[in-house]
């Protein structure tokens, strides 16, 4: 891949510390998104579990702890999934990358200096950092070199709370000088049919407002697509899950409408 010197990459970081809410679906239909959209896109498996590959129809590979362990080349460690879409896969091998991030000093901002860098050296437009569902090194390292950071979440009380975790951190390395452009939050798996979901989200807008998204509802076709090695856009592109739901008339939210917010963001830098 061709170098383009001087190039800013936007870090887009999808984070929940409670799993299960759609982290790992999001960062693929985003990505893949963006891509067709003709936006040079980086996508980063920071789980150990190596799900991203898989759903692009790629093997695991150890792509992270090849960039950042063992010093390779970002080049040398990324794989081509799709036109103008990259990933830097991970396995299990991923866990040394966490724990050389812990055991160097301000290990965390390290690797998030060293993301942003590499990544713009390449001339991509965007990186999206998938992680693990848990608090560690290198989730923090992910929060730390986020200009974005989206939240998905279902709408049920030990999510929510998940949600809560992730605030608290922003906040915590916000005192530390490392304050991100925006947060957001996007509902997933969204059920017009159940009470408590209604009440959830009302809820979760009268606390966080405009930053919550409209909601993805939840759809059969979105877990369809992985097994057949294809992306949402590729396999059901006008399901409810993309095009979202009528409401008053009106066609609401969606990863459709989703895609669109991450490309203004993309176009406000």
């Amino acid at each position: 891949m061709k170098q383009k010197r001087g190039k800013r990459t936007v870090i887009l970081t999808i984070a929940n510390q409670k799993g299960g809410v759609g982290k790992t679906t999001t960062t693929v239909t985003l990505g893949s998104g963006l891509a067709r959209e003709g936006q040079k896109v980086l996508i980063v498996d920071l789980d150990s579990q190596g799900h991203i590959s898989r759903m692009l129809a790629q093997p695991k590979q150890p792509g992270v702890r090849l960039w950042y362990y063992d010093e390779e080349p970002l080049e040398r460690a990324i794989v081509q999934a799709r036109e103008n879409l990259w990933i830097l896969p991970g396995d299990k091998s991923t866990d040394k990358v966490m724990a050389r991030i812990r055991d160097e000093s301000y290990g965390e901002e390290q690797f998030a200096n060293q993301l942003k860098e590499h990544a713009a050296a390449l001339g991509f437009d965007v990186a999206i950092v998938d992680l693990a569902p848990s608090l560690n090194n290198l989730q923090v390292a992910a929060l730390i070199a986020a200009d974005y950071v989206l939240i998905p979440t279902r709408l049920r009380f030990t999510d929510m709370d998940g949600v809560q975790e992730v605030l608290k951190t922003l906040q915590q390395i916000g005192r530390h000088g490392h304050q991100v452009s925006g947060y957001f939050l996007l509902p997933t798996l969204f059920d017009r049919g159940a009470n408590e979901t209604i009440e959830r989200l009302k809820e979760l807008v009268a606390s966080q407002g405009a930053r919550v998204w409209p909601p993805i509802v939840q759809d059969v076709r979105v877990g369809e697509a992985p097994g057949r090695g294809l992306t949402i856009w590729e396999y059901a592109p006008t399901c409810n899950a993309v095009l979202g739901y009528v409401n008053g008339g009106k066609r609401v939210g969606g990863y459709a409408d989703t895609l669109q917010r991450v490309l203004a963001l993309l176009e406000g830098v």
